[in-house]
């Protein structure tokens, strides 16, 4: 069995997310007292507008999330500084890591929007599909890397990318085998099992044009691929067999990449129409902005854990697997308790699709810690 110790702090990010998704059904205005997906009906008379404005447009929560993330990120790179760190620098890891912060919130913009007509329990199963665009930029990794400089006497693409990652000839990590087998069928696993209860248990709408077509599903579908880039610069800023503490590359990444965060979300507060009337928060129900923050506390935090899991295995097609799949049975436990305590949040139901979901990515999951 592979050594799971990546696991643990994707249980922790995973389980931060898990609550910020319920937050975010909670905060963010379009969606209705349900989870079926469909789009809620508009308000029938002017009481219900006012309600729903009292709520935060997704853009708004995509500036409260770059807010708290700008906020984590500086006081992290003030602690760094009082304490006499001199690796703060703009190097060729920083400016990748600003990068993919800037990617990251692009990403999560997008994926706000689909808050509008769906719950967490049914979109958070919807972002597996990053685990599957990761499979594909790690199987695509070592054949590319061999192309561009196939190492003298190599018979293998693979055999390319370790000769030349031996000879220390590569600035970022560079995959040198192929992956098991068993990483693939998990990974499968956990994309069927996700995917399902956006189509209410009827697989057949994988392959029509309108499952895709709905907002949710599109909004996912995008930001996921933008989430797969994210997550394959990271893995290459990060992980490294045998260079430094693996804390110190993961909290220098963090904090350049909320740079980039905070950087893109002020891009788009001046270049986006829609995110110009990000100061009408003021005008939002004092309770929904506090549940917006505690939210984007908890997801940020779940970020900056999650770098650790990314930096310390080596596959990381498999850690965004096991990342998404969590998440998932995670937000669905969270989000079926605090309704029936507390009434917090959108009821769930198809309930029967949801744990056949949670039955195959358990699955998945599993096979995922074979070597």
């Amino acid at each position: 069995m592979e050594a799971v110790h990546w696991l643990v702090p994707t249980l922790a990010a995973t389980s931060c997310w898990a609550l910020s998704d319920v937050c975010c059904d909670y905060a963010i205005a379009g969606g209705d007292a349900s989870d079926d997906g469909d789009p809620p009906p508009p308000p029938p008379d002017k009481a219900a507008k006012t309600l729903e404005t009292e709520k935060l447009s997704p853009e708004q929560n995509a500036v409260v999330s770059a807010a708290v993330a700008a906020v984590a990120g500086g006081a992290l790179c003030a602690l760094r500084a009082h304490g006499g760190d001199r690796h703060l620098v703009l190097d060729a890891e920083a400016a990748v890591a600003l990068f993919a912060g800037a990617i990251h919130f692009c990403a999560y913009a997008v994926e706000l929007r689909a808050f509008k007509t769906a719950s967490s329990t049914v979109i958070t199963p919807l972002l597996q599909l990053s685990a599957v665009w990761m499979t594909l930029v790690r199987m695509a990794q070592p054949v590319a890397a061999w192309g561009l400089k196939a190492a003298p006497g190599a018979a293998t693409p693979y055999a390319a990318a370790a000769a030349a990652a031996a000879a220390g000839e590569d600035a970022f990590y560079v995959a040198t085998a192929a992956m098991h087998p068993f990483h693939v069928i998990s990974i499968f696993l956990i994309f069927v099992g996700g995917f399902l209860p956006a189509a209410r248990g009827d697989v057949r709408k994988f392959f029509t044009c309108s499952f895709y077509k709905q907002e949710a599903v599109a909004c996912c579908v995008i930001g996921e691929a933008l989430i797969c880039v994210y997550n394959a610069l990271l893995h290459a800023c990060t992980f490294r067999a045998n260079d430094g503490p693996l804390a110190d590359r993961a909290l220098r990444f963090f904090i350049a990449s909320r740079a980039g965060n905070a950087l893109a979300c002020l891009i788009a507060i001046v270049s986006v129409p829609s995110f110009g009337g990000v100061r009408s928060v003021r005008r939002c129900a004092r309770r929904f902005v506090c549940v917006a923050v505690l939210g984007e506390c908890l997801s940020v935090v779940g970020v900056a854990v999650a770098t650790l899991s990314y930096a310390s295995f080596h596959e990381p097609a498999v850690v965004n697997a096991a990342e998404g799949g969590v998440q998932q049975l995670l937000n669905l436990l969270f989000a079926v308790v605090l309704h029936a305590l507390c009434g917090f949040g959108r009821d769930v139901t198809d309930v029967w699709t949801k744990l056949v979901s949670f039955a195959l990515i358990s699955l998945g999951l599993a096979l995922s810690a074979v070597s």
